[in-house]
């Protein structure tokens, strides 16, 4: 399936841990994961159908009276409208906005990692992170999924969280 997949579009800091307090630049930790998701993605030879966040910032720069840059797109807000009314439509500007990068890529789906946030682990003392994703049908400018993947626990924030977050999405979708 030909899909584009979105930059993360947020990072919770109010989390029961205090994880989230310990972060000092919301950006960076986003780009980490972007970064993480992009190379487990690329490993797993998923590129060839997908065309990923770094893609989708090539394709708005070439063309930046057409696309909107990818880092811009307020996907995430409109995956919160569409969770309060499911059978509403991808509000504009951002239907236009995905519309226009998926026609680039010859993709009908969207995959948009909405948010990362901490919460308690599985074990006493652990906690985890979790990255929310919808997938949306842009044609159809309709919610298709959300969703939860959680990381593997950990006993206390490390900055190395991606990998594990990333590695844990990638065996969801394909094999090692």
């Amino acid at each position: 399936m030909r899909l584009i997949v979105l930059p993360v579009q947020g990072v919770r800091t109010d989390d029961p841990l205090g994880w989230g307090a310990t972060i000092t630049d919301r950006r960076a930790v986003g780009a980490s994961v972007d970064s993480a998701l992009e190379a487990e993605f690329r490993a797993r030879g998923l590129t060839t159908s997908w065309a990923l966040a770094s893609d989708l910032a090539r394709t708005a720069r070439r063309n930046p009276t057409y696309a909107s840059a990818p880092s811009e797109i307020r996907a995430g807000d409109a995956v919160r409208v569409l969770e309060r009314r499911r059978d509403g439509e991808i509000p504009e500007p951002v239907a236009t906005q995905l519309r226009t990068l998926a026609g680039f890529h010859d993709a009908r789906y969207a995959m948009v990692p909405v948010e990362v946030r901490f919460e308690p682990g599985s074990g006493p003392g652990t906690g985890r992170a979790v990255l929310r994703v919808a997938m949306l049908d842009v044609r159809a400018s309709r919610l298709t999924f959300i969703g939860d993947i959680g990381g593997p626990d950990a006993p206390a924030y490390a900055p190395s969280f991606p990998a594990g977050l990333a590695l844990r999405f990638a065996d969801l979708i394909v094999a090692r």
